[in-house]
């Protein structure tokens, strides 16, 4: 997968914490939520996983199958993408449609390419990173070093 694509809408955790019906501090300990962000980036989630009465139990289902060997970024990347498995329509919307929550799962674990799960901040700079740029090139600010002037009066 050369490029991620990270459909938003999306939700500050206080949003999300608002819509799940639970507190903020254990948001992001959810399993059946995908979130995006880390230490250089807010922390959000994926909007299309909250309906009017909190967490959708189809996309949870879902994220909670695959999410144990693949990462948040990954897993909300498949679920937008058209898929030949759903007619060409995205995971997403052959659940919307009333689609099974059993074949989006099947198809997930077989397409979802499974992986020991880095960290968030670990994977956008691997996938943001420019082209030809290894992440770990990306430069660092480094501190200049105060040159050391004799105090007045000095020899």
């Amino acid at each position: 997968m050369s490029q991620l694509l990270l459909q938003g809408p999306f939700l500050t955790r206080t949003e999300a914490a608002h819509r799940a019906g639970v507190p903020a501090r254990l948001l992001e300990h959810r399993p059946d939520l995908l979130r995006v962000g880390g230490s250089w980036l807010q922390e959000v989630y994926f909007e299309f996983q909250f309906d009017r009465d909190g967490v959708r139990p189809e996309i949870g289902r879902v994220v909670q199958s695959l999410k144990p060997q693949r990462s948040d970024v990954v897993i909300g990347d498949w679920l937008v993408r058209p898929n030949r498995s759903f007619g060409h329509a995205s995971p997403l919307r052959y659940l919307n449609s009333g689609g099974s929550v059993e074949r989006v799962v099947e198809v997930g674990e077989r397409e979802v390419p499974a992986v020991a799960a880095p960290s968030i901040t670990d994977q956008l700079e691997t996938e943001l990173a420019p082209a030809g740029r290894e992440p770990s090139s990306v430069p660092r600010r480094r501190r200049r070093a105060m040159s050391r002037r004799p105090a007045m009066g000095s020899p």
